[in-house]
């Protein structure tokens, strides 16, 4: 059947654009070159000039991982991400040595770092790579954290790793070194060559979380961000934050001043076409979603010449763009758009604007709010252990997690995990307890009543023993502390004593040394002081008793032998 017009027209546009795209494949456009750097598109524009060119055109690309429950990957999925066709690999590749902004999850440069000299070589190459990239980079929160919904639920500063030693594993790495004195002037002795297969130093938090951007601090929240949560992200030491065009009322500008923190306003459309484009399954569908997404540029060129827009990469996962490539390589040679880099958009001065008001998320955040509650729990609780980072760091990593914005799309698995995490939360709390046994008989005036205290936790916990007589008729003595071994049971000997006879209910319980009530339980006592001193007299008789039968026995026995005696000689 012949062709209409129109499709005639788009099929010859299609094919033009991939014979254009062809060529531009030809480049080396993600090949390393010589010095490890990936030789690839560079800017085309080193500034914005309103009112002049075609428009210039910032990208975001978000470098991130999928969801996960425990805050840090392990090592045998880093090794799979970042394998030769790993997720990793796929979205470093795609955007190596282009002028598009790189947003990098914080958690994937922890993973590796923490397993220091026992991470795959794929994983340590992988982030050698990174680290040499010209792409300007900045860094996301801690596992792409949605800042946002931490801003409205005053939980912004708890997306901050607290520590990693709980993962630290001494034999993967050196011994701290110790700072070498200063050579004098006069001395010659050369320094020695560091060995590129010694295992790396000792690290802290600050080195696991490092990371140098010339870019200033950029958040990048969900799309229901709101005006609400500005001054809180402004507080937190945000400069700018990423908002969608819908949500801004103000002139088209990719760079917006809101009270106290600039907008970076990506653009919804292009970024939908963007997406249809790097997304599109084949050669052809992606040729046609490009040759919109040119025109577009087109048309804003004539309509604004000269104008800065922003576009976002979705934050897919696995990452389904298998267009990037051309996509970017479209932005570089394209006359409609000047592919530039961000800190070319930050740059401009912002236009005053307004961001509406956030997305109604009272549910969700209603969760992040009972997850704090439950996290002040264990902070409580914590208190139990000599070094409480042992249990809260971990926890902390898990509950940032929780946070995830790659958890959007699968809200059934964000609620499992959000039951699991209060689940363990509760296991926690319970897991330094008092063992119940059966109701004691006291029979003397001092006595110790025993005290069992389990510990299901993996180290040791130190805890106050306190009983509390409910009746005047027994006094508890003192209180004492107890240290029970990790997954273990001890003893404390309570001494009391017994002021009357009777029955008395006691309260026992355990408190951390801080005094955090940890457990308490009530135990009836029988006490019976008098028998002390019937069971004295009972075997002070049944004593004398025995003495006066062997005193008889004696003279028995001896009066016996007399009388042989005396019968013997008269006989």
């Amino acid at each position: 059947m012949p062709l209409t017009t129109r499709r005639a027209a788009r099929a010859l546009a299609s094919a033009v654009l991939a014979a254009g795209l062809a060529a531009a494949s030809a480049l080396p456009a993600i090949a390393a070159g010589p010095d490890g750097q990936d030789a690839s598109v560079r800017p085309t524009s080193s500034g914005i000039t309103l009112g002049t060119g075609p428009v210039s055109v910032s990208v975001v690309a978000p470098l991130t991982l999928p969801p996960s429950t425990s805050g840090l990957v392990s090592a045998d999925d880093l090794a799979r991400y970042t394998g030769p066709f790993g997720a990793l690999t796929r979205q470093l590749d795609a955007v190596a040595g282009t002028p598009a902004a790189i947003a990098l999850d914080p958690m994937i440069l922890a993973s590796i770092r923490v397993l220091g000299s026992a991470a795959p070589e794929s994983a340590t190459q992988w982030l050698a790579r990174l680290e040499a990239l010209s792409n300007e980079t900045f860094l996301l929160a801690y596992a792409d954290a949605d800042v946002a919904a931490a801003a409205r639920t005053e939980t912004l500063g708890d997306l901050e790793p607290s520590g990693f030693g709980f993962a630290l594993d001494e034999a993967a790495f050196s011994p701290a070194e110790t700072p070498a004195p200063t050579p004098t002037p006069t001395s010659t002795t050369p320094a020695e060559p560091a060995d590129p297969d010694a295992a790396p130093p000792f690290p802290t938090t600050d080195d696991i979380l490092a990371w140098s951007s010339t870019l200033p601090r950029i958040a990048w929240p969900s799309a229901d961000v709101g005006a609400e949560d500005l001054a809180a992200l402004a507080a937190a030491g945000y400069e700018d934050v990423i908002v969608p065009s819908s949500r801004v009322s103000g002139p088209d500008a990719p760079l917006v001043a809101f009270d106290g923190i600039r907008g970076i306003v990506a653009d919804d459309e292009l970024s939908a076409l963007l997406a249809d484009a790097t997304s599109a399954a084949s050669p052809e569908l992606r040729a046609d979603a490009l040759g919109s997404l040119d025109a577009r540029f087109a048309a804003e060129s004539a309509a604004h010449p000269g104008r800065g827009i922003v576009l976002t990469l979705e934050r897919a996962w696995p990452y389904a763009q298998p267009g990037l490539p051309d996509t970017l390589a479209l932005l570089a040679s394209t006359t409609s758009a000047s592919f530039v880099a961000l800190s070319d958009i930050l740059e401009t001065t912002p236009t005053p604007a307004r961001l509406a008001a956030g997305a109604d998320t009272e549910e969700r955040d209603a969760v992040f709010a009972s997850l704090t509650d439950d996290a002040a729990a264990e902070r409580a609780f914590a208190t139990v252990l000599d070094d409480p980072a042992e249990l809260l760091d971990s926890r902390r990593l898990d509950r940032i997690a929780l946070y995830s914005l790659s958890w959007t799309d699968d809200a059934s698995g964000w609620s499992d995990a959000v039951e699991a995490f209060r689940a363990r939360s509760a296991e926690i709390l319970d897991s330094v307890k008092l063992e119940q046994g059966s109701d004691v008989a006291l029979l003397a005036h001092n006595a110790n009543v025993k005290v069992a205290v389990s510990n299901a936790l993996p180290f040791p916990v130190t805890v106050r023993v306190s009983i509390d007589p409910r009746s005047p008729i027994l006094r508890a003595m003192e209180s004492k502390l107890l240290t029970v071994e990790p997954e273990s049971t001890s003893t404390a000997l309570m001494p009391v004593e017994a002021v009357a006879n009777g029955e008395v209910v006691v309260l026992t319980s355990i408190t951390s040394q801080t005094g955090v009530p940890i457990d308490e339980g009530h135990a009836s006592i029988a006490v019976h002081a008098e028998w002390e001193g019937i069971g004295t007299l009972a075997v002070v008789i049944v004593l004398a008793l025995i003495v006066v039968a062997g005193v008889l026995r004696i003279v028995i026995t001896r009066r016996a032998q007399r009388r042989r005696v005396r019968e013997e000689q008269g006989g």
